[in-house]
């Protein structure tokens, strides 16, 4: 993306999150009535931006707001800065070409159609929840042992209330988790860092089954994982 592309994309980015100025917005906006290319670009980055929230409730998602110096930025080149938000427009501007996020009903046609253009997935859970754990564990070998030969890879976030069925004092699919752990080297179990902080505080036990990763936020690594071009299936 060259210099004058980025800008256009970073100024709907800010119009999307309201931190445009009175001025800007109101240019914005008589854009916005006459350029439906822009439009539909707005449309695309709100309904991104709110999937994410919705998936991630209760969890603070990396920051994007540029900071007081922006216009120096581009005039300094600062490399590093410009990288580090080229990196968080991606991931919220994506629009969903190339991600797809599906309902636990849509699951038996969405693995048919997903694998074969995706072939690493992301299954979610942020509430505690043994119903949907369990349909979430059977997803989990479904996709494994059906498309293991496509080199699919796998791998399940949770937060919030998911994070109980990671933990060793609350979950009761400790063995489930570890027999798919040692069977399978294309899955990853990933709790998230912010909410074991929380817990933490309260003063819970989160201590975790062995081979699950907690090293960052689980809104941080979705939002990663969604530029690399990963599928998400929310429980």
């Amino acid at each position: 993306m060259n210099h004058s592309k980025f800008r256009a994309e970073r100024i709907l980015h800010a119009y999307v999150d309201g931190e445009l100025g009175k001025s800007e917005k109101q240019r914005m906006l008589l854009r916005l009535e006459t350029d439906e290319r822009s439009r539909k670009r707005v449309c695309d980055l709100q309904r991104t931006k709110e999937w994410v929230q919705f998936s991630f409730e209760g969890e603070r998602a990396l920051s994007r707001k540029l900071p007081d110096s922006r216009r120096r930025i581009w005039a300094h080149g600062v490399i590093r800065v410009a990288a580090s938000f080229m990196l968080l427009a991606l991931a919220f501007g994506a629009g969903w070409i190339g991600h797809t996020v599906q309902q636990p009903g849509d699951l038996p046609v969405a693995l048919e159609s997903i694998i074969p253009q995706s072939q690493h997935v992301i299954l979610h859970i942020g509430e505690s929840d043994e119903a949907r754990f369990d349909a979430l564990l059977k997803k989990t070998k479904k996709i494994l042992d059906e498309y293991s030969a496509q080199g699919v890879q796998v791998e399940v976030v949770t937060n919030a209330g998911g994070l109980d069925m990671l933990r060793t004092a609350s979950s009761r699919h400790v063995n489930d988790i570890r027999q798919l752990i040692k069977r399978y080297d294309n899955v990853r179990f990933i709790a998230c860092s912010k909410g074991l902080q929380r817990l933490r505080e309260q003063g819970q036990d989160v201590r975790l089954i062995d081979g699950v990763y907690s090293d960052e936020p689980a809104a941080d690594h979705l939002i990663q994982r969604l530029t690399e071009g990963w599928t998400l299936i929310k429980i």
